[in-house]
């Protein structure tokens, strides 16, 4: 007796399957190597024994992967310390499989570079310029290009702190990053996972999280003493407002109505950050300057 397969669209190219009882995750990718990507590394990861991902079943084929659907499971909040902690341990262990994984080695894995991605946002924020200042105004605009510019300055002289490079998850979005019922967060969509140096992913990490703690960068160093021995160069990226040239630029590839719509999100939170910033700024200026935490 053939059993029955419910499907339902979460997203373009992704369902959620119901077949004999159980859930699953499907993702479809239009290049196979995409899909062959996402097998090697979970497979990887599953004889490390890494906890913090579900395994790929056998049920795909060349473009589609498809894996145990996460119970009970939620995007995690970054305005909870428990569930910022949680993803943080999640990536630090991903970070450290490095030990028993040659991940530089693996050829369809690239290298992340954050002053070439960092700099190409830029610029295509800037050939936006016409239709981000319709919404968000000149000074603005340019206040945050100037922090940009800085910030780029600022990360270009500061060194790294010595470390093999490992995989990097590479999208560390909170819904991404799932808190179960036990307390731990499971990573999924390793779509963009690459390597680099570790630090980098962090940083990532503190500027998703940094808008839902009002900024106060010195609240997430006190609450994580696992901060406190990151090197020069994730301090130095605090200062480049990437989150915001993010959500500007994505605002421009949407349709006028839709694009109308994020900006009534988006002008208060970008108004929000450029009042944070200088504080920001100086917070992690003082710790380039007088090497508090550093190594």
């Amino acid at each position: 007796m053939e059993v029955e397969k419910r499907f339902s669209r979460i997203k373009k190219n992704v369902w959620r399957l119901e077949e004999g009882g159980i859930e699953y995750s499907v993702k479809r990718y239009a290049d196979a190597r995409d899909a062959d990507k996402i097998r090697q590394i979970h497979e990887m990861l599953q004889n490390v024994e890494f906890p913090f991902c579900t395994p790929i079943t056998e049920k795909g084929n060349a473009h589609i992967v498809v894996q145990p659907w996460i119970l009970d499971a939620s995007p995690a909040d970054f305005t909870k310390q428990m569930d910022r902690r949680a993803s943080l341990t999640a990536l630090e262990a991903l970070h450290e499989t490095e030990s028993v994984v040659d991940w530089e080695s693996l050829p369809f894995l690239k290298t992340y570079s954050v002053l070439d991605k960092w700099r190409w946002r830029l610029e295509r924020f800037r050939c936006n310029r016409q239709c981000i200042t319709s919404y968000l105004g000149e000074d603005a605009f340019n206040l945050i290009e100037w922090y940009s510019e800085r910030g780029l300055d600022c990360l270009q002289t500061a060194p790294a702190r010595k470390s093999t490079h490992t995989l990097l998850h590479g999208d560390v979005v909170h819904h991404n990053l799932l808190k179960t019922s036990d307390g731990n967060v499971m990573l999924i969509d390793f779509d963009l996972a690459c390597t680099g140096h570790p630090d980098v992913e962090i940083a990532l990490w503190l500027h998703r999280v940094l808008p839902k703690v009002d900024y106060n960068a010195a609240l997430l160093f006190e609450e994580e003493p696992r901060l406190q021995v990151l090197g020069h160069q994730p301090i130095a990226m605090l200062q480049y407002p990437n989150e915001v040239l993010r959500e500007w630029s994505y605002l421009t590839t949407l349709p006028e109505e839709r694009q109308q719509i994020l900006a009534q999100q988006l002008v208060p939170f970008t108004e929000m950050a450029l009042i944070r910033w200088p504080d920001l700024c100086r917070f992690s200026n003082d710790l380039l300057e007088h090497n508090h935490y550093l190594p």
